[in-house]
Order: structure tokens, then C-alpha cells, then sequence
């Protein structure tokens, strides 16, 4: 009676050892899984736009300065300008993901850089091979770029140009909601606008 105990226990315990295998395979799958996605975080990962933390845009000031700062990449671009500009303000909705309270002047700003990238498909240089460009402070476009086909420069600035100032007077015209917002939203308006020097180069 002992030796068949002894035998019954022996065979229940198998059983349990093969059901629980899987279970513990399992748990220790969504661990690991777990585990990767925690450590990308704390080592400054991706966010869910695809771009690292350490870009991210938390304010209206912060992305007042980085508007500026789009000359230092787009400067010396040729024929390239129009497209890397929309390349910045694109790369910049994304980096503003997380700015809340501001859909509109965010919206405002992904026509723009929409509106300028068609622009420089429609005068692409056929002949010239798209490029991704790098500037002195570390900047660099987070795609192949556009070149805008010498003969339609001029007129492609113009209109480049024409954007500009459209989307500067629709950000003024949505920021009555109060003092403080005006301010602010003038001075992405001013941002933006102070990339035209590029186009009339």
C-alpha cells in the first residue's frame, strides 16, 4: 500500500510539473519583455513618436527656441532648404507630442511643414539624389532630404516664404484666448519668421 503510494504520488507530481511549465514559460516571457521595455526608459529610450526623450518639447519657450535654432542645420543646405525646414518643424511636432493645450498651434505648424515638403516635391531636381544633412551643433535630419531643382528656386522660396507668413498670422489670430498665450504665441510666430532669411539668400 506505501510502495503504491509512493508510485501515485510520483506520477500526480509529473503531471503538475508538466502543466506548470508553460505557465512558468509564459511568465517568464511577459517578464523579460517587461524587463527590455523598463531599461529602454531609463537609459532616455524612445518615446512612442519614435524620437528619444532627451528631444522632447514640454513648453512653448522651449519650442520658440528650437524654431530658432532650425537655421543652424538648414543654413548652409542649398537647394535642400525648403525641404529641410519642413524636416525641422515636422521632427518638431513629433518632439511636442506630449505639449498639451496647444492642438491648434500644433496643428498650424504640421500644415506648415506638410505644405513645404510638397513644395519641394513638386520642384524636386530629378536629377539630383536626396540626401540626409548634418550641422556643426549636432543637428541632423531624421530623413533624406529634397533638393528643389535650380531653375524653380527662386519661385519655390517665394511661396516657401508665402507659408511662413501664413502660418505666422494664423498662430496670432489663435492665441486671444489670453496675455500670457499671445505672448507666447508671438513668439513662435517670430521663431518661425526668422527662418525666411534663409529663402531670400
Amino acid at each position: 500500500m506505501f510502495r503504491l503510494s509512493k508510485t501515485m504520488f510520483a506520477c500526480v507530481g509529473v503531471v503538475l510539473l508538466f502543466m506548470a511549465g508553460p505557465v512558468l514559460a509564459q511568465s517568464t516571457g511577459e517578464g523579460s519583455s517587461s524587463g527590455t521595455g523598463g531599461s529602454s526608459e531609463a537609459g532616455g529610450g524612445t518615446s512612442s513618436t519614435g524620437r528619444t526623450a532627451a528631444t522632447q518639447v514640454s513648453s512653448v519657450p522651449q519650442l520658440s527656441t528650437r524654431i530658432s535654432q532650425m537655421k543652424s542645420l538648414c543654413t548652409d543646405s542649398g537647394g535642400f532648404v525648403v525641404d529641410c525646414l519642413a524636416e525641422r518643424i515636422e521632427t518638431l511636432v513629433l518632439d511636442a507630442s506630449d505639449l498639451h493645450g496647444h492642438q491648434e498651434m500644433k496643428q498650424i505648424l504640421r500644415d506648415t511643414a506638410e505644405d513645404r515638403r510638397q513644395l519641394a516635391r513638386a520642384n524636386s531636381d530629378r536629377t539630383a539624389p536626396r540626401a540626409r544633412i548634418t550641422s556643426p551643433d549636432g543637428q541632423r535630419s531624421t530623413r533624406p532630404l529634397v533638393a528643389v531643382t535650380p531653375s524653380r528656386r527662386a519661385t519655390a522660396h517665394r511661396q516657401a516664404i508665402a507659408i511662413l507668413e501664413e502660418a505666422e498670422t494664423k498662430l496670432l489670430r489663435s492665441s486671444t484666448q489670453s496675455a500670457a498665450r499671445a505672448s507666447q504665441y508671438q513668439q513662435v510666430a517670430n521663431a518661425l519668421g526668422s527662418n525666411k532669411v534663409l529663402l531670400r539668400s
